[in-house]
């Protein structure tokens, strides 16, 4: 689905490109195919419009595509198991993936992330520097061309990441950044083989405590932040990626992304928005930035665009 596209807040792009090319290439400069070997069982990889996955077949370890099929999330029989329209997703998110709660000056902290006295990774290139100016990414940034299809938030090492949803794990692979991705089909949605048609993802964790075919309910801890950024990383942070996936009906195959912030449960939606807006006002505030973030622009919080995003990262209605 997304796995290999530059994040803004989840990549430095030297060194993860670096890594993403040990993890991908089956040969020096040839992209994977089905079929073809790869070294490495459960490394989940994006290629076109389709996610591959490492898998043992026989003796032999080979390339299968787990997505991208008629649907885009099922076992390529050639029948549609998508939805219709992002109007079908249910709104059903109770929390950000994290314990993120209002920002508290009296602790420099917003629930489990840490604000105060953060300092974002450098570089010598501006352009990599402003790839790492926000501890909150959100969906619809433009980033050096391509629109960012999931939020991103950086919390401290060992955080945990909570389930945003109740449902069901329906996958869980292993990325080329060597940590994985819960994905959780609500309640009411039925897996498939390789995922299911709407899924809510918890994307770069680390140790999870879940596994395929579980029940889980929102606010259950599923594993940790991420340690993969090696920049963040040596500052003591992680990464988490949250977002929701859905495929259509329409037999085109494209994986599709909307804006998690529409999805949010009626209970918690006005107190998910606020914490969103205190953590973005705090992070302006600390690093003394205005231009970081502009609350004007997004409707709700946490959206840049009402468009739904494909893998390709361009936003399409």
């Amino acid at each position: 689905m997304h796995v290999f596209r530059i994040l803004s807040l989840a990549t430095a792009s030297a060194t993860m490109a670096a890594l993403a090319a040990t993890a991908l290439a089956p040969a020096a400069g040839a992209a994977p195919r089905p079929g073809a070997a790869c070294s490495k069982a459960g490394v989940t990889v994006h290629v076109g419009n389709s996610d591959l996955r490492c898998m043992k077949k026989g003796a032999k370890l080979v390339w299968v595509r787990v997505s991208g099929q008629s649907g885009g999330s099922g076992s390529g029989s050639g029948t549609s198991n998508g939805i219709a329209s992002n109007a079908s997703i249910p709104k059903a998110v109770k929390n950000w993936g994290l314990a993120v709660d209002t920002y508290s000056a009296s602790t420099g902290k917003a629930g489990v992330m840490q604000i105060r006295g953060v300092t974002p990774p450098t570089f010598s290139d501006p352009a990599d520097t402003a790839m790492y100016r926000h501890i909150l990414g959100i969906y619809g940034e433009d980033v050096r061309g391509a629109k960012e299809p999931q939020m991103s938030f950086i919390a401290p090492l060992g955080t945990p990441v909570i389930s945003m949803v109740d449902g069901t794990v329906c996958d869980l692979p292993q990325l080329y950044s060597n940590d994985y991705s819960v994905r959780v089909a609500p309640t009411g949605t039925s897996c498939m083989p390789g995922g299911a048609s709407i899924l809510f993802e918890h994307e770069h964790l680390v140790n999870p405590s879940v596994k395929v075919g579980d029940r889980v309910k929102a606010g259950q801890p599923i594993g940790l932040v991420s340690d993969y950024n090696p920049n963040w990383k040596a500052l003591g942070f992680g990464t988490i990626e949250t977002g929701v996936f859905f495929s259509k009906n329409d037999n085109s195959g494209k994986p599709w992304h909307a804006c998690l912030a529409n999805y949010l449960d009626p209970a918690t939606k006005a107190s998910m928005l606020a914490v969103l807006t205190s953590v973005e006002n705090a992070w302006i505030a600390e690093r003394n930035d205005p231009s970081l973030y502009s609350l004007a622009a997004q409707n709700p919080v946490g959206c840049l665009t009402q468009d739904d995003i494909t893998d390709s990262n361009t936003g399409t209605r």
